[in-house]
């Protein structure tokens, strides 16, 4: 997903199409299906807030949540992100 919209604090605006797409793959995860979600975007548009949406969705919804971050000074090590989750 390409992050475009605006962001003030943990407020999310403009992402309401993005959030709704991330819900629905983890509702089809929920019921057996197979999904995969990447967020990207340049530094600064909101792709963490938007994943801390998600989160307080998916925990919200009785689910279980892991978080990592990639770390671009951590980029030589393989799997930093997952490491970190």
């Amino acid at each position: 997903l390409s992050t475009t919209g605006l962001q003030t604090g943990d407020t999310v605006f403009g992402r309401n199409a993005e959030l709704s797409t991330i819900k629905d793959a983890y509702r089809r995860s929920v019921s057996g299906d197979s999904n995969l979600v990447t967020i990207y975007g340049h530094s600064g548009t909101g792709k963490s807030t938007l994943a801390f949406e998600f989160g307080k969705y998916v925990l919200s919804d009785g689910g279980i949540l892991l978080s990592g971050k990639f770390d671009q000074r951590q980029q030589g090590k393989p799997f930093s992100a997952l490491a970190s989750a």
